[in-house]
């Protein structure tokens, strides 16, 4: 187990660091957040332009065919910088989707243009809002002739808005067992209808309804009934890219505190030189590196496919509860300077408290690791 990176990993890494710091800023972020996007195209097609969208699409559907562990250095950096865009939706969850389980004429009308940035595609498989889980899909597909007709709501589904697909996970009533299929559905399609859900996350995240929505069965992903063997599969690669977000941010608040406890002087001497500013920043670090470690041992068993179920939740559970009291301690550090909305780090602690809720919390990912211990 090896988790230093690769030369090309790095090289990944190096090129994500100086866009962001060169093409990206919190006061981008600061008008990117008040579009009704959510994010910006201009730096979208960027991002298709260095190869980012392609990364998990194999070559000949005109991808680059990395893995995904190539792929986390810039989730990181992703993270760091505060970077909104349908990026995890699209160019991770529905081109990892498609390229497993869709038919060779969907693989060839949807990846190459996923990986241009010309089309994407979202994934709606929440309903409860706190957990995913097969037994709390409620949303149907009913067999009607040769198609289906697909009735629901799913919760949460990130930049619906601004998508052309989703990628819908739905109890087939048709399939034996009453088991899950997923389906491809235009978000042009008649009864398809996105509801923005007002959050303080920096994505954007919609309720969307699915009313009497008619799915030719030529749209249906993968084998029928078999949808959420393929949705359990690839939901480590949604988890760990999350939790890679995490690991970006937590380094980034760090530096943020550290520069600031040097800089700002009480008495006569900086901060920094005070016990218990030291130790809230020591406690801080070790978050971070601890973080690091267990998210990266993640990823790197995702990349791997071997399985990681525990590993994963782990991964989730610590980061995601480090990012809080990390963010919580540096605005103490701070003082009021840190709430106030002039200064950056009011959106590392909203954001940590949207990354630790999103795709189950710390209670959550702890009682499936009891699990996989048989607990």
């Amino acid at each position: 187990m090896d988790f230093s990176l690769s030369e090309e990993q790095k090289m990944f890494k190096d090129t994500a660091e100086t866009f962001m710091s060169k093409e990206w800023s919190i006061e981008l972020l600061r008008k990117v957040i008040k579009d009704e996007k959510g994010y910006s195209v201009d730096h979208w097609k960027k991002i298709a332009d260095l190869g980012w969208m392609g990364m998990l699409i194999d070559e000949r559907y005109g991808g680059i065919g990395c893995s995904f562990m190539d792929l986390c250095p810039i989730l990181e950096e992703m993270g760091r910088a505060l970077f909104p865009s349908p990026f995890l939706a699209s160019a991770i969850m529905g081109a990892s989707i498609l390229s497993e389980a869709a038919s060779e004429e969907m693989k060839e009308k949807l990846l190459a243009p996923i990986a241009g940035g010309d089309v994407v595609v979202t994934l709606a498989v929440g309903e409860t809002g706190d957990n995913w889980s097969k037994d709390t899909i409620a949303t149907k597909a009913e067999k009607n002739g040769g198609n289906y007709v697909l009735k629901g709501t799913k919760m949460f589904v990130p930049f619906a808005h601004v998508s052309d697909y989703i990628i819908c996970c739905a109890k087939d009533e048709s399939a034996s067992g009453n088991g899950t299929t997923l389906f491809l559905v235009d978000t042009r399609a008649k009864g398809v209808e996105c509801i923005p859900i007002p959050t303080f996350s920096i994505d954007r995240y919609s309720k969307v309804v699915f009313d009497g929505v008619t799915i030719l069965e030529e749209n249906v992903i993968g084998k029928v009934g078999s949808g959420w063997d393929v949705i359990e599969k690839m939901l480590p690669r949604l988890v760990v890219s999350k939790c890679m977000e995490i690991v970006g941010g937590l380094q980034k608040v760090l530096e943020i505190t550290v520069q600031w406890v040097k800089d700002r002087e009480q008495f006569g001497v900086p901060i920094g030189s005070f016990q218990a500013i030291q130790h809230y920043c020591a406690e801080m670090a070790v978050d971070v590196e601890t973080s690091k470690f267990i998210t990266y041992q993640a990823a790197w068993k995702t990349s791997e496919n071997i399985p990681c179920k525990k590993e994963v939740s782990m991964a989730k559970a610590w980061s995601g509860e480090a990012y809080q009291r990390v963010t919580a301690l540096a605005l103490q550090v701070h003082g009021a300077m840190g709430f106030t909305e002039e200064y950056d780090l009011h959106f590392y602690y909203k954001q940590a408290k949207s990354l630790q809720l999103m795709y189950g919390g710390g209670a959550y990912h702890r009682k499936i690791v009891a699990q996989e211990m048989g607990y």
